[in-house]
């Protein structure tokens, strides 16, 4: 929202939670309702999608997470990470050969 993307596409490999996002009516486990709701609500107003990616097809957002979750990533300012230099090449790949 900071950045006034006018269109965005968000990608997650977690299905429910996209099953979540994209019903309405669905109901989803209170742990995690009032961020739905909140992404639901954010996302009437913007051209925001929201689709299910395989976790095979995921894995540079996967790698981006989960170096976020552990804290190894300080930033993308810049420059791309060692490690994820060849997935992104991988990604670039599949794109235009498949």
């Amino acid at each position: 929202m900071e950045m006034n993307f006018s269109e965005v596409i968000f990608e997650s490999d977690c299905q429910e939670l996209i099953k979540y996002i994209n019903d309405g009516n669905r109901l989803c486990a209170w742990e995690i309702y009032s961020v739905v709701e909140d992404i639901k609500v954010w996302a009437q107003s913007r051209r925001w999608s929201f689709v299910w990616c395989n976790r095979k097809k995921n894995i540079v957002a996967h790698w981006l997470a989960s170096s976020c979750l552990n804290r190894s990533l300080v930033s993308l300012t810049g420059c791309i990470p060692p490690g994820l230099s060849p997935l992104l090449a991988n990604d670039v790949y599949r794109l235009y050969h498949h």
